[in-house]
């Protein structure tokens, strides 16, 4: 990886790349210089921050078991729990790091902990900031802004997870349940001769004869991507599934 010599500028004057990365790795604190950063494993990093506790709050903390990555990983929202779902869907992760580092600008004083890193399964690496669109005030635009430009500048991708558009988040939280393989067990989809539009309801009754459960293998299906729906709407037996579709 070159770091281009054209160090990028974001709004306000600020140079994306004037911080200092702070991160800890096995409880050692550690700073790094942006030109170095792109060597860090930062999905083995520590959380750099605990996440806020106060009477009444609303945000739902938990950790969820990635079967991507064969570990936990931190969440405090639901958002950020639905971020990790569709992550670990993809099948293209082998470490998720939550609150990896504090990147902190120098002038005008900035700091801004991203809430995830991830490595995929080809070397390269995503930075990740969570927060429902409606939620995004503008100082948060310009830290977004200049977390894009560093990680642009160090070759990783940035994503700001701000949509879920109409039953998604509902439908992902349901279809956690069937990430586990023992649905497709006996089940081959080339011999069934699956292939095309059809009902879930449809596609379970193919499935019966040759899994376990022919409702529980259709949804593992679709957790897979194998047959694609519409995740706007709510799932049911009625939902039109293309197996053998690209996801």
């Amino acid at each position: 990886m070159t770091l281009t010599q054209d160090w990028l500028a974001a709004i306000d004057g600020t140079n994306a790349l004037s911080a200092t990365i702070e991160f800890s790795r096995h409880g050692l604190l550690q700073h790094a210089d942006p030109v170095d950063a792109a060597r860090v494993m930062f999905e083995d990093a520590d959380p750099v921050r605990e996440f806020p506790s106060w009477p009444g709050k609303r945000n739902f903390e938990g950790k969820l078991w990635m079967a991507s990555t064969s570990r936990h990983v931190p969440f405090e929202s639901f958002w950020e729990r639905s971020f990790l779902t569709m992550l670990d869907r993809t099948g293209d992760v082998v470490g998720v790091a939550s609150q990896p580092m504090w990147i902190r600008w120098r002038s005008p004083k900035r700091s801004h902990a991203p809430d995830y890193f991830v490595r995929r399964s080809d070397g390269s690496a995503l930075l990740v900031d969570v927060r429902p669109v409606e939620l995004i005030k503008p100082e948060d635009s310009i830290k977004f802004e200049l977390t894009r430009c560093l990680a642009a500048a160090l070759g990783w991708s940035y994503l700001v997870f701000d949509q879920l558009p109409g039953a998604t988040q509902a439908n992902l939280r349901f279809l956690l349940r069937y990430r586990d393989p023992a649905w497709l067990e006996g089940v081959d989809i080339a011999a069934l001769g699956l292939t095309g539009r059809m009902s879930l309801g449809s596609l379970a009754a193919v499935l019966g004869g040759a899994a376990h459960s022919g409702v529980g293998a259709a949804y593992a299906l679709v957790w897979s991507g194998v047959a694609v729906a519409d995740l706007q709407r709510p799932l049911s037996m009625t939902t039109v599934v293309d197996v053998g579709a690209a996801s």
